[in-house]
């Protein structure tokens, strides 16, 4: 009898925890692009940061999971999305990575998992929260040490020159 009253309270004990069941995809990830830029995400679950050596700024989204889904949309004034609202799928995760894909556009993000935090966001003096963000992204970016995958025809940019483009006029059928 003493064995069955213990095993009903803990199952009344562990069984009316509330369960922290977070998103796979929150915590902080990195990747190496393929033109050697890198790039970090800090992923909770009302927003994103996002920082990339291509430009000199952080960008802010609003973020909202559900199931395995993340739903990515702006912010009224900063950063704009290309797709508002859209929804990244998990669609690979291990312990140290995770592909997200885009039911927008079908691309896929695969993203590593990086030990650090960012620090909270210091809505009262944005200015040097940023300035301190940018500092200590780029030199983690120095040590991650991405390089430029890219082959050399693929660096070049194509270009176009006004001399080259014919002038035409729009014909009309009557």
């Amino acid at each position: 009898m003493r064995y069955l009253k213990i095993i009903c309270i803990l199952f009344l004990v562990f069984g009316c925890q509330k369960a922290d069941k977070k998103h796979i995809a929150i915590g902080t990830w990195y990747k190496c692009l393929e033109d050697g830029n890198y790039t970090e995400y800090r992923i909770t679950d009302k927003y994103v940061i996002n920082l990339t050596t291509r430009y000199d700024d952080v960008w802010l989204f609003k973020n909202k999971t559900s199931d395995n889904t993340l739903i990515l949309s702006n912010f009224k004034t900063g950063p704009v999305l290309l797709t508002n609202n859209d929804t990244l799928v998990a669609i690979l995760q291990s312990k140290n990575k995770i592909v997200l894909k885009s039911t927008s556009s079908g691309n896929k993000l695969e993203l590593n998992k990086i030990e650090f935090d960012y620090d909270e966001i210091d809505s009262t003096n944005l200015k040097l929260w940023k300035s301190k963000t940018l500092s200590d992204f780029k030199k983690r970016a120095k040590l991650a040490g991405c390089t430029d995958l890219q082959t050399d025809e693929k660096k070049e940019t194509p270009s176009l020159d006004e001399n080259e483009v014919e002038e035409t006029t729009p014909t009309t059928k009557n």
